[in-house]
Parts: C-alpha cells; structure tokens; sequence
C-alpha cells in the first residue's frame, strides 16, 4: 500500500488551484472598490445624519463641510461656528470625491439651510456611490 501523492497529482492539483486564483483574483479588485466606496458613503451620509439630528434637537444650525482629505461638523454658536466633530475624508480610502456644494446647512428645524441641492458622488474603479441632500434636508443614496 503506497502512502503520499505522486509528483503528477501534487502538479494537478497546484495548476487547478492556480487556474482558479486566476479566475477569481481580478474579482477581488473589484469587491475592493466596492467595499471602499460603500464604506465612504456610510461615512458621509452618517455625517450628514448627524448634523440634521443635532441641528434640530439643539435649536441651532449645523454645518458638515465635504471635502476629500475630511468631514467636519461645525455648530452655529454665540461667538460664530465652533467645530465639534471631523473624521479623515475618503481619499483615505483611495475614493475620489465630486460635491456639488462642499458646505450642507440644516436649520434648527432640520431643513436644509440654502436654496440648493446638493450631489455628492464618489468613485473608486469602477464603482461610483452617489448622495442627493435636497432643499429640505432629506439624504438620499442612490
């Protein structure tokens, strides 16, 4: 009775997990792409969920400044606005940002504070997200 593999079962068995790496390896660059750019879109639109909520249970006006390298929240206060929360921006993730309008205002009532919409769109490869905050301060992710 003959123990172990032979030197042609070893190589089949290498080349068949080699030829599904092959198939299965650029899969995963795109599954990257994916999980960045969703992970950014969280990101922002958490941000942006954020400055509504405390716009509207502080009675005051709440800013989310957009920019590649950050996110920042800036609260209207007696002395002008006050920062009181900023994280990295997705460049950090390798995600390219496009914004319509950098700066989201909410009221104190949670509406949106301005007359325009705003368009965010993030792209990394293949993969684009994109984040609609409109007049009233709905967000929306499409």
């Amino acid at each position: 009775m003959k123990q172990g593999f032979s030197l042609i079962e070893l190589a089949v068995a290498v080349a068949i997990i080699l030829l599904l790496a092959g198939v299965a390896f650029p899969r995963i660059g795109g599954w990257r792409d994916w999980i960045a750019a969703d992970q950014a879109a969280r990101e922002v639109t958490t941000a942006l969920a954020v400055a509504r909520h405390s716009a509207a249970t502080r009675a005051t006006r709440v800013r989310v400044l957009i920019g590649p390298d950050s996110l920042r929240l800036e609260g209207f206060a007696d002395k002008g606005w006050e920062p009181w929360w900023g994280t990295a921006g997705p460049s950090r993730l390798g995600v390219s940002l496009s914004v319509s309008n950098s700066v989201v205002v909410f009221g104190p009532t949670g509406m949106g504070w301005g007359a325009s919409n705003t368009t965010i769109v993030l792209r990394r490869g293949s993969q684009v997200e994109t984040i609609t905050v409109s007049r009233v301060g709905r967000v929306k992710r499409w």
